[in-house]
């Protein structure tokens, strides 16, 4: 069973954390970091709040290489030695070669299994490269998404070709009908941080949404 701790986000929900423009998430089971929001001082206060040590996250994820997803990297980098990195292939050649300074990078290209029931999508699809996280669960995956650039309905479609998908959290960005369309298909929604139309897909989904926010806590089955 994994937690998925939001550690960053422009949503704010718990008081005592700092809601920022950006999104980051943590897996303490995994001691895995899904990007790092846009603001290091942010993302290292907040996971201070939550009694998250920099020292322990041996993973970190970054779905793609836009500013509010990378930004807040230099509170990760260099607190674990053994610290890897894995970025889709396609991200900036000079932010990567910057992380290989301090860690271990790989580029993900296509699915790949990142730790024991967590994968990576591998990039999507479309002119911004991103990954997704995929996490295996009893009733199916639930993708972690950072902004869904390629479109959710397509990452869904990538993970589908693994399994059964059983929700999705993060942003959501371009809303699209056919995206519209997946999401209803989906048993555990948690649409927050860049999610266009977010009222709308709020109301169309309702029993099925859950807050996204800085401080929320999902917990798997």
């Amino acid at each position: 069973m994994y937690t998925i701790i939001e550690t960053y986000n422009n949503i704010p929900f718990d008081p005592a954390l700092t809601p920022a423009k950006g999104f980051s998430c943590y897996i303490p089971e995994a001691s895995l970091l899904f990007d790092t929001g846009g603001d290091a001082a942010v993302l290292a206060a907040n996971l201070r709040t939550l009694d998250i040590d920099l020292a322990e996250i041996k993973t970190l994820v970054l779905s793609h290489d836009h500013w509010d997803h990378v930004g807040g990297i230099s509170a990760v980098l260099g607190k674990n030695p053994d610290l890897e990195v894995f970025v889709p292939a396609g991200f900036s050649e000079e932010k990567l070669a910057a992380i290989r300074e301090q860690a271990r990078a790989t580029v993900t290209g296509e699915w790949r299994e990142i730790e024991d029931g967590i994968a990576s999508t591998g990039p999507c699809g479309g002119s911004i490269p991103e990954q997704s996280l995929a996490i295996s669960t009893p009733e199916g995956f639930l993708i972690v998404a950072g902004c869904a650039h390629p479109h959710i309905s397509r990452i869904i479609e990538i993970v589908k070709g693994h399994g059964p998908v059983f929700g999705a959290i993060g942003g959501f960005h371009t809303i699209s009908e056919a995206d519209r369309a997946a999401l209803k298909t989906l048993a555990y929604l948690a649409p927050s941080h860049c999610t266009e139309d977010l009222e709308v897909i709020v109301k169309e989904n309702s029993g099925r949404i859950h807050p996204g926010g800085a401080g929320i806590q999902h917990i798997l089955p």
